[in-house]
């Protein structure tokens, strides 16, 4: 199992690990491009099958799958809303898609009412995050992390893709066009199962990152279609390690048009004090540096007991948190690197707490946002 986890020690609520300011503007561009009219998940799939080269491993049976979504191309799928619940190897306040060594199969249920834009709750029991149609939302229950960003944010991490019907398959056409992914497509008496296994994406020069995530590990992604409906009824994921396939995700139930309370459905903590994550950063000491540098200006303004000078860096975390850092001693920092499809670097580090415990592990920090600030972003 060692292999499944990245070395490091993510700060589980304050890594989320995805580029979020940025992506926003990104996800704007393609609410904008969708229409009012649900595309159905049996079109998608039949399209996939006839514009792509895909390798059958039961070509007759592949044959027999494309007559059949051939058959029911113009069905519609007509969705009002949809309710996952699954099980992933993770940890309870860690990021969605986030895949742990040290946690359980922990239950998630993602809750989706399709509209114009389509909204999302996602929830475990440390972590929600809730997309309104608006703004983006995320908190966890033990620590008091409360961030929101305006429009579609990456909170929900991949799971946005994978579980949301509409979406699945054009990740899936996308990973045939780009990777030459493996997909197989079988029918049995009441059920359609397609098959898709990828190899790793990211750079992997230092592999710490490998097999931290789904999309960063060799995949096997099992979606079972009722054959009547064509809705997806089961979802498995499993990785590649030790010379087997490991399931890490599978769903326990999925339902559709079933009645949601809207009022829960977007329920959140009442008088919160959110932290905008939208609004730019400035602070000239975070930018036009290495992430050595920062790094070396995060632990000192720790070491201090003052992070005022680096506060951007800490713009997300909880400050009852943070205060267990201080005092400390910096007694190692080494040279950065990347890994995997992280959009920053890791700087290692070895620090002494004030009460001469000591910690090494490697520091994620990352500067991809408007002012090029670098902030941290977990590891501690």
């Amino acid at each position: 199992m060692n292999e499944i986890i990245p070395k490091i020690k993510p700060s589980a609520p304050l890594s989320l690990k995805k580029n979020i300011i940025n992506k926003i503007k990104m996800e704007r561009q393609k609410m904008k491009k969708l229409t009012l009219k649900k595309l159905s998940t049996i079109a998608a799939i039949f399209a996939i099958l006839m514009m792509l080269p895909f390798v059958f491993t039961a070509n007759n049976e592949a044959k027999a799958a494309i007559n059949l979504l051939g058959e029911s191309i113009n069905k519609s799928d007509d969705l009002k809303t949809m309710v996952v619940k699954f099980l992933m190897l993770t940890t309870p306040d860690e990021n969605f898609d986030a895949i742990r060594k040290d946690g359980t199969m922990v239950e998630h249920t993602f809750t989706i009412l399709f509209d114009n834009p389509n909204k999302w709750r996602l929830e475990k029991s440390g972590r929600t995050s809730l997309f309104d149609g608006v703004n983006s939302y995320s908190w966890l229950k033990t620590l008091e992390m409360k961030v929101m960003a305006d429009g579609i944010a990456g909170f929900f991490g991949d799971w946005k893709k994978f579980l949301d019907p509409h979406n699945i398959l054009r990740y899936e056409q996308q990973s045939a066009q780009n990777d030459g992914s493996e997909i197989t497509l079988k029918e049995t008496d009441e059920q359609i199962i397609l098959t898709v296994k990828s190899k790793a994406k990211g750079d992997f020069i230092n592999d710490y990152m490998k097999n931290s995530s789904i999309e960063t590990s060799d995949n096997m992604r099992v979606y079972t279609f009722d054959k009547e409906t064509k809705l997806i009824k089961a979802m498995q994921i499993q990785i590649f390690y030790n010379k087997k396939y490991h399931t890490v995700l599978e769903t326990t139930s999925i339902s559709y048009n079933t009645s949601i309370d809207i009022d829960k459905f977007l329920e959140r903590p009442a008088n919160a004090e959110w932290t905008n994550l939208s609004k730019p950063l400035t602070n000239p000491s975070l930018t036009g540096i290495t992430s050595k540098e920062a790094a070396k200006l995060i632990f000192t303004a720790l070491a201090n007991k003052n992070i005022e000078p680096v506060k951007e860096a800490f713009n997300s975390w909880d400050k009852k948190l943070l205060e267990q850092f201080y005092g400390l001693e910096l007694i190692k920092l080494g040279d950065s690197f990347k890994s995997g499809l992280y959009a920053g670097e890791f700087v290692p580090y070895k620090i002494k707490f004030a009460n001469g415990k000591t910690d090494e592990g490697n520091i994620a920090l990352r500067n991809d946002n408007q002012n090029k600030i670098w902030i941290v972003d977990g590891g501690l």
